[in-house]
């Protein structure tokens, strides 16, 4: 068991293990990837499996030594790659339990508060989640090793301070991560613990661990009071900070639900604040007495006294020992000051206290920054063997599905599109024109035109009636599965929207203070309306053709019964025989078949390009091109990858290779438009020739002409119906994809909602917590190098008792009222002495008091207390003296040393215990 320390550690994230891990991971790959084999990346699945079993074990608990730093830096590199190849949502779901509810969440053994109940994890399908967690269990480690490191010496220091700094800059670069993670989450807020607001407050208060052990160098290195008041004054500074952010992250915001941060690490944070207020005040004011500044002194130490006084009555509960040991302290040494002070004052120097608002600001002196270290700045450049390097990086498979998009979309719009248009035109021309059935009611008077049984024969090709009827119902059924998937995504949202209205009223709004769901579900309820407004207009266009079928319906019946059943339907003109036909009418049906012969050909053509151009749009390839721009890109980008770019950056290379694909096919367009626009000229021309050489129709022949005309127009509905039912059931296929998304981005929102509801209520309901056993005394107590004493080694055999505190170097027993024995406590000793004795100091005189004494200036700047505390040494003493205790800096060397066991293990009714 390690000796008590002043600093708490932060708590461990715990998770459950995932057995199944590698057989999810290679599921959800040979259903996602088109392109790659599970087998090439079976290996890499059981490797990702392995490694998160080494870091967490079966425990859930990221083993608690140095050796588990690198490992959890390489499987953060690993996700960091992994998201570049699959997407945030797979099929595998990541459990991880929230922030001090679990055993293992007690930051201390020294802590006696009482803190929340074990909460179920959140388990979410979410990669950017498992990467957050990992890099947030990465600070706890690097702030549980700091508060293990024995700061009795000048390298354990500087490897405590080395800690407390790359947990704060882990943390520091989580923060920057969130957005990514509420994006991922489909706008919904971070989960609670992972939220910006308690992510900075943890910042914070690594951040001010890392500064008060900065704090105690400072004053092992004898620096000069205002040096060691600037860097006090930075301490407090971020202890406030923390505590700020702590509130905002328990009151919650639109961004960020409300996070049960605990009360005890609340008040933990409040006792740093103020003691290291005073401190800083009080050190001040040993360099305002020696620079004769009295009022300042005074003004200070009354300042100190109030803060210490206050901080008094937010109780104890859930503070260290060590912490509520070095606060009493530092109370009895500002009182004894304040004391000496006054006196001295009001015999002596007459000063007016300076009042707080007049005092000089104490300006901050900053040693701790956060710190991140190369393998977390760019992960994949320090990464060694990335697992699923064989699958293509999802960044290129996303611009891949938007090329195919694309391409789609060029050949509807170019060629298809087109084609369909010219076709539409010249039909409409033929009809106004009666063509080609007027001619062949003229050409052939009997039987069944050629035009009609062309029809006829089509239509029974293609399958005839009950294809279409068969087509139709496949078409209601996709559109009924589709629908009924729309109904469960908005279902799952209105459960929870139902759910979050009991517990806002069960509660009331001002403690339920998370978002609503309206505001947290905006994003899903806008997509599902989107979606179901589509489902709508492709409901209206399945009424059209389904009102068409029942239009044609007769005519393609009569169509599937063969020329039998054409003859019965359409009637013989009885024209006079070809024989009495003038030759000038003769010629222009001759010159119109041809012009109708020309035109089929055309449309032949151009069908026959379409066909061309979707084959060699399909044929459209342009991976290899993608992944070289993306290396490009990865290559000249920090960490290998873009942030926030996604397929937008590869718009250029889309536009370019579309226009060369397409260019081809699009000039081919333009010559077939131009082609028919002058053949429809020549056939309305010729068409206007024939009736001008023609007799007036008899009532036969126009009969002749209309049935004909009718059952050819059959034909083509019957081809367009086909069409038309063909496109429905691929737009259903595609949109049920979209809302299958939409159905389980909507469960994993009611379910994580859910789970946050219940954590929430669970925490408003729960009693007032009660206070725990006080731990067994410990070895040996913390040790303060502002104002602990040494102690004698306890006996193995009892525990050892109470004696009285022997007084601190910053707080001397009350002697005659001088300003040179008011110094006395800081002048070092070389070795304390076991029972030291009061040395009464010679009574001097206030001439002696008044006589001219160098003033050194303090550090101006933060680099230079930095370059001193490197730099700077130890000091020797000069001279030995006796004093009434042992100074700050011998104190802080004497630390009782107690031997580290071989085996580590936490013990689940004292919290967690390292060492």
């Amino acid at each position: 068991m390690s000796a008590p320390t002043n600093l708490l550690p932060l708590p461990l994230k715990a998770t459950d293990p995932l057995p199944s891990l590698a057989d999810d991971i290679l599921q959800h790959v040979t259903h996602s990837s088109d392109t790659t084999h599970p087998d090439a990346v079976r290996h890499d699945a059981r490797t990702w499996q392995d490694l998160r079993q080494r870091i967490f074990g079966s425990s859930g608990l990221a083993l608690v030594n140095q050796a588990t730093v690198p490992l959890l830096q390489e499987y953060y590199g690993q996700l960091t790659f992994v998201l570049t190849k699959l997407p945030v949502e797979t099929s595998v779901t990541f459990p991880w339990y929230p922030l001090f509810t679990a055993p293992t969440s007690l930051p201390s053994a020294g802590a006696t508060g009482a803190f929340p109940a074990l909460s179920p994890p959140l388990a979410l399908d979410n990669l950017e989640y498992e990467r957050a967690a990992v890099l947030y269990n990465l600070a706890a480690l690097h702030a549980i090793l700091g508060t293990e490191r024995r700061r009795s010496d000048e390298q354990g220091i500087k490897a405590a301070i080395a800690s407390y700094q790359n947990a704060a800059g882990v943390l520091a670069h989580l923060v920057t991560l969130v957005p990514r993670l509420t994006a991922s989450l489909h706008g919904g807020p971070a989960p609670a613990d992972l939220s910006a607001p308690n992510l900075s407050a943890l910042r914070d208060w690594c951040l001010a661990q890392a500064q008060e052990v900065a704090w105690q160098k400072a004053v092992m290195d004898r620096l000069k009071n205002g040096t060691v008041a600037k860097v006090a004054m930075r301490v407090a500074e971020l202890y406030a900070a923390a505590r700020d952010a702590a509130e905002l992250a328990r009151a919650g915001s639109d961004n960020a639900q409300p996070f049960a941060f605990p009360e005890d690490i609340m008040r933990y944070l409040a006792v740093k604040h103020a003691h290291f207020t005073a401190v800083a005040h009080y050190r001040r004011s040993l360099d305002d007495l020696g620079a004769n500044r009295y009022g300042d002194e005074l003004g200070r130490l009354q300042l100190a006294d109030v803060k210490l006084k206050e901080v008094a009555l937010l109780g104890k509960r859930g503070v260290p020992d060590a912490v509520m040991h070095d606060l009493k302290s530092l109370q009895k040494t500002v009182a004894e000051n304040l004391a000496r002070a006054t006196k001295d004052n009001d015999l002596i120097y007459l000063a007016t206290p300076t009042p707080p608002s007049s005092l000089p600001v104490i300006a901050p002196a900053a040693l701790a920054r956060p710190t991140l270290a190369p393998e977390l700045a760019d992960p994949l450049a320090h990464l060694r063997n990335p697992l699923f390097a064989a699958l293509v990086p999802r960044e290129v498979a996303e611009v891949l599905d938007l090329w195919e998009d694309r391409k789609r979309g060029w050949l509807d719009d170019k060629v298809a599109g087109p084609a369909k248009d010219l076709d539409a035109t010249a039909s409409s021309l033929l009809k106004e024109l009666n063509l080609p059935a007027s001619l062949q009611v003229s050409q052939q008077p009997l039987g069944v035109p050629a035009a009609v049984l062309d029809a006829a024969t089509r239509v029974q090709a293609e399958g005839g009636v009950e294809r279409l009827e068969t087509m139709m119902k496949d078409v209601r059924r996709v559109a009924d599965v589709n629908m009924r998937m729309l109904q469960e995504a908005t279902a799952s949202l209105d459960r929870e929207a139902a759910s979050d209205d009991a517990h806002r009223q069960g509660h009331g709004s001002l403690r339920w203070t998370r978002p609503t769901s309206s505001a947290a579900a905006a994003p899903l309820r806008e997509r599902a309306q989107q979606l179901g407004a589509v489902l709508s207009s492709a409901a209206e266009s399945d009424a059209v053709v389904r009102a068409k079928f029942g239009e044609w319906e007769r005519a393609l019946r009569v169509l599937e019964g063969g020329q039998a059943a054409l003859a019965r339907e359409i009637p013989s003109s009885g024209a006079s025989p070809a024989g009495e036909v003038p030759e000038a009418q003769r010629a222009a049906r001759r010159a119109l078949s041809a012009l109708l012969d020309q035109l089929a050909d055309v449309r032949s053509a151009r069908a026959r390009v379409v066909e061309a151009a979707r084959t060699s749009v399909a044929q459209g390839d342009i991976r290899d091109k993608v992944l070289r721009e993306a290396e490009r890109r990865a290559a000249g980008s920090e960490g290998g990858q873009v942030e926030g770019a996604g397929p937008a950056a590869y718009e250029e290379l889309l536009e370019r290779e579309g226009e060369a694909l397409m260019r081809v096919w699009d000039e081919e367009m333009r010559r077939s438009d131009a082609r028919q626009e002058d053949l429809l000229g020549e056939i309305k021309a010729q068409h206007s020739a024939l009736r001008s050489a023609s007799a007036a129709p008899s009532s036969a022949q126009q009969a002749r002409e209309r049935a004909t005309a009718h059952y050819a127009s059959a034909g083509d509905k019957f081809l367009e119906m086909l069409q038309n039912l063909q496109e429905g059931l691929r737009f259903y296929a595609d949109l049920s994809k979209l809302l299958g998304e939409l159905r389980d981005a909507c469960k994993s929102f009611d379910y994580a909602r859910t789970a946050e509801a219940q954590d929430l209520a669970r925490a408003l309901s729960a009693p007032p917590p009660q206070p725990s056993p006080a731990p067994s005394p410990a070895p040996a107590p913390a040790l303060s190098p502002e104002h602990s004493t040494p102690r004698r080694r306890a006996p193995a055999a009892r525990a050892p008792p109470a004696p009285a505190p022997a007084p601190a170097p910053d707080a001397p027993t009350p002697r005659r009222s001088t300003r040179r024995t008011a110094h006395a406590a800081a002048e070092p000793a070389p070795e304390p002495a076991p029972e030291p004795e009061p040395e009464r100091a010679p009574r001097t005189t206030r001439q002696q008091q008044q006589q001219p004494r160098a003033v050194v200036d303090v550090a101006d700047s933060d680099d230079e207390v930095a370059q001193t505390l490197v730099a700077r040494p130890a000091k020797t003493p000069l001279r030995k003296k006796k004093v009434v205790a042992a100074p700050v800096e011998e104190e802080q060397e004497q630390e009782q040393e107690v031997e580290e066991p071989a085996v580590r293990a936490w013990d689940p009714t004292q919290g967690i215990r390292f060492g």
